[in-house]
């Protein structure tokens, strides 16, 4: 496991203590709570939405330095996070507004404007977030795909440098090998006309030698 994987992992455990958290005073203790309680609860509520937000922050960061091979799979977890906040949002949005809405409404109004407004309101975000991670993964899935050819042409583009050094070692493997024969060539012929000279000055020494006792 990567370090980028194991933090993001870490990050997810926390905001999922912190969904849960937000999750259960939106359901069961902010619509029954009274005046001061309610400012106190809402006041509650914020604070952990802007630290679950900041977890997800974290979490993107993570997803960035991850490489290629895990970056699809947190990508789609953090996507499923965000559209998590993003339903606590509206369902804290809809109870707010709902019992500002059904304050002076007769004993019963407000819970079913409340239970009418959230879901009808959950419906349509849950199909809007679905269309949103749909969007989403074809783009990643499209930008994935430039990346791997783009790997894939920086590869063939070392493969290709490499095969042309390798040719370039082989043409000069060719010349030294010339060069190697020419050489010895060269030494043989100079070998051999040493020897002639050498022969000659042989011959000619005797030559000298045989007339000067000769005569």
């Amino acid at each position: 496991m990567s370090r980028s994987t194991a933090a993001f992992d870490n990050a997810a455990g926390d905001f999922a203590e912190l969904s849960k958290a937000i999750g259960n005073l939106i359901r069961y203790k902010l619509p029954n709570a009274s005046r001061e309680p309610r400012k106190m609860l809402v006041q509650d509520i914020h604070r952990r939405l802007d630290a679950a937000q900041c977890t997800l922050n974290d979490m993107q960061n993570e997803v960035d330095k991850a490489d290629l091979s895990t970056r699809p799979k947190l990508s789609y977890r953090l996507r499923e996070f965000q559209a998590e906040l993003a339903e606590l949002k509206r369902s804290f949005t809809a109870e707010d507004d709902s019992h500002r809405y059904g304050t002076d409404s007769p004993p019963g109004t407000a819970d079913t404007t409340r239970r009418q407004v959230l879901s009808n309101q959950g419906a349509t975000e849950r199909s809007r977030a679905a269309l949103n991670r749909t969007e989403q993964i074809a783009v990643e899935t499209e930008n994935l795909g430039t990346e791997i050819n783009t790997e894939l042409g920086n590869q063939r583009e070392k493969l290709t440098r490499t095969r042309d050094v390798l040719d370039d070692t082989d043409n000069t493997l060719n010349t030294s090998r010339r060069t190697l024969l020419n050489m010895g060539r060269r030494a043989v012929t100079n070998r051999v006309a040493l020897i002639a000279i050498i022969v000659l000055e042989v011959g000619i020494l005797g030559a000298v030698l045989y007339w000067k006792f000769a005569t």
